[in-house]
């Protein structure tokens, strides 16, 4: 049992040592500046994907924090009596989700954000047909929001 070991060392060794020697003989073939602008060039690429992500993310989640607002404003209208006035508070909370699934297209979160976007257009469907909302369906779509926050 040992030895099979042993020859996965040795093995590892000399895969090392040959990665070592190829790199010294690929580094040793360029110029220290060409090498410091490489890696410089290299950083800066890491540097604007790394920044580009972040700002994605937060752009996702300002829309969708707009979305929950424009659903909150929309659950208070149906509780004062105004379901027209809702179902348009329902439509930009909508908008929101569809602004922020383009902003994160092929993301996790796209599919989270199409799952809650069924449940709304539901609510806004049952609102638009004249009927009645119950609340635990409301806060079935709010709790949904709030998950993608």
């Amino acid at each position: 049992m040992e030895r099979r070991h042993t020859g996965k060392k040795v093995l590892a060794i000399v895969l090392l040592l040959g990665a070592a020697f190829w790199a010294g003989m690929y580094l040793g073939q360029q110029s220290p500046e060409e090498i410091q602008k490489q890696f410089q060039e290299l950083s800066q690429e890491v540097m604007d994907q790394t920044v580009g992500l972040v700002e994605a993310d937060l752009l996702v989640q300002k829309k969708v924090l707009q979305a929950a607002a424009g659903f909150l404003n929309g659950k208070s209208k149906v509780l004062d009596g105004n379901p027209d006035e809702a179902i348009a508070e329902l439509e930009k909370t909508l908008d929101y989700l569809e602004e922020a699934i383009k902003i994160s297209p092929g993301r996790d979160t796209s599919d989270a954000l199409l799952d809650t976007m069924a449940n709304i257009r539901d609510l806004r469907r049952s609102l638009t047909d004249g009927q009645a909302v119950s609340p635990d369906t409301w806060e079935e779509a709010q709790e949904k929001l709030e998950g993608l926050l």
